[in-house]
């Protein structure tokens, strides 16, 4: 069953089933994740095939790793994502609202909901998520303990005054189990600019969807996961005959980042806003 949603495929599976600038291809130089997104032309039409290579990615130094380039990130590159498209961290937070609460949060039984913002980097958008006093705990989790130190220090000058609770730790989105080892903990989760940067996208998203509880089929709305991510902007037809994916470079188009979201086990997906090379995408599962 299918159905399509501002010029992009939503895809609904049934419960039983399974889980162009050079400077956009090179945001930093981190390492591979050996994932390919490739397309082709077919008798039918085109026709896109994922290959994930098992072999493990290889570990390599990041600049963000260090305290100097959480600030540096901080300070200045991460507001370069608005030359990308992005909104910016306060209209960032305020999508997240009107996504995956809408007009309920003003009620105090649907503020009582706890949400976990994966890949938070130095806190720029968590910030601004914290101080809408929409959700009742804020849980922001980074890969690099720079990025959270860098958080605590702005959520601790920055959030004074909200009445949400807030806590950050250290954990990869791909393996989340020292931090939270049981199942469908937060009602909501939020990644901003983070999915492109995931070594293994498909292995995120399972690992979200763990700890995401499950929408209620009932309400057309209630959607579990908000996140955006990178792509290549104005493809259109000029598309190469293959397309190599790495760790921090942008995806192919929405289509890709939704095929990943059909493979990590969603039951429904879509795009819900775009702009040159950033895509906001929100999932549910039942």
């Amino acid at each position: 069953m299918s159905r399509t949603v501002s010029n992009y495929l939503i895809v609904q599976t049934s419960p039983s089933s399974s889980s162009s600038s050079s400077s956009l291809t090179s945001l930093t130089s981190l390492p591979s994740s050996l994932t390919a997104l490739r397309r082709k032309n077919s008798a039918n039409g085109r026709e896109r095939s994922n290959r994930f290579n098992n072999e493990p990615t290889r570990s390599k130094f990041s600049p963000f790793e260090t305290k100097i380039g959480a600030i540096v990130y901080d300070s200045g590159y991460r507001q370069l994502f608005q030359l990308l498209g992005y909104p910016g961290a306060k209209r960032e937070a305020e999508l997240c609202q009107k996504y995956l609460v809408g007009n309920r949060y003003s009620l105090e039984s649907e503020r009582a909901i706890d949400l976990l913002d994966v890949s938070c980097g130095p806190g720029i958008v968590t910030k601004e998520i914290v101080n809408l006093n929409t959700f009742k705990n804020v849980v922001a989790v980074d890969k690099y303990e720079s990025m959270c130190e860098r958080a605590k220090e702005t959520l601790t000058r920055e959030c004074e005054r909200s009445s949400t609770a807030w806590e950050v730790s250290k954990a990869d989105v791909c393996d989340m189990t020292a931090c939270f080892n049981e199942s469908e903990m937060f009602s909501k989760v939020h990644s901003s600019a983070g999915m492109h940067c995931w070594p293994d996208p498909v292995k995120g998203l399972k690992e979200i969807k763990r700890v995401l509880k499950p929408s209620r089929r009932e309400d057309e709305n209630d959607f579990g996961l908000l996140f955006s991510t990178v792509v290549l902007p104005n493809v259109r037809n000029e598309t190469k005959e293959t397309y190599r994916w790495e760790t921090n470079k942008p995806f192919y188009d929405s289509s890709a980042v939704l095929d990943i979201c059909k493979e990590a086990g969603f039951d429904e997906f879509e795009v819900v806003k775009s702009e040159k090379a950033y895509v906001l995408i929100r999932c549910r599962y039942f």
